[in-house]
């Protein structure tokens, strides 16, 4: 077992800006504890609207693309995803944008 923890923390806002944060971290470290450790807490207001200072126990974590959470044990090499309500639901997305293109085709194509 290594005492020190190689970790990524990742996020990205509504905007399209994207932020990867690599940290090390003792041994026995939480995800929480690698978000506080990245420095994106004062940007993650929108990842926790209804948090008062968008600390790391109020956010929602992944780790490789699987939900978990801040108390939970950090492992050597996770990637922490910051994550975020999704604001349209896929399957309506995908059918506004069917809809979309087939408003925009031509008559009598197919």
């Amino acid at each position: 077992m290594t005492s020190v923890l190689r970790a990524s923390v990742y996020w990205h806002d509504a905007q399209g800006r994207a932020w990867l944060r690599d940290v090390l971290l003792p041994a026995g470290s939480t995800l929480g504890d690698a978000v506080r450790a990245s420095g994106l807490e004062p940007r993650l207001a929108e990842a926790a609207p209804d948090a008062p200072d968008g600390t790391a126990a109020s956010l929602r974590l992944a780790v490789f693309g699987r939900l978990r959470e801040a108390g939970e044990a950090l492992c050597d090499g996770d990637r922490v995803d910051i994550t975020r309500e999704l604001r349209v639901d896929p399957k309506q997305a995908r059918r506004l944008r069917a809809a979309s293109l087939r408003a925009r085709r031509r008559p009598g194509s197919r």
